[in-house]
């Protein structure tokens, strides 16, 4: 099993450089799809999955933290 905080630490410190939705090979949802350049200067993309297994583009709910809204 995948460390999840591991693997999504790897992202502190980036610096998001571009967006794009890439199309499904089977017209499904699209993959929103984000460029990004690490503190280290290492270029990466992350696509936006429905699951771990890449069966099709996914959502990202973006709000502020919790703590500068209150209790959610």
């Amino acid at each position: 099993m995948i460390d999840v905080s591991a693997y999504y630490s790897q992202l502190f410190g980036s610096k998001i450089t571009g967006f794009r939705l890439e199309p499904d090979d089977y017209g499904d949802d699209p993959w929103p799809t984000f460029v990004l350049v690490t503190a280290d200067g290492t270029t990466l993309e992350m696509c936006l999955s429905r699951d771990p297994e890449g069966n099709g583009g996914g959502f990202a709910f973006i709000a502020p933290p919790a703590s500068a809204e209150g209790q959610r």
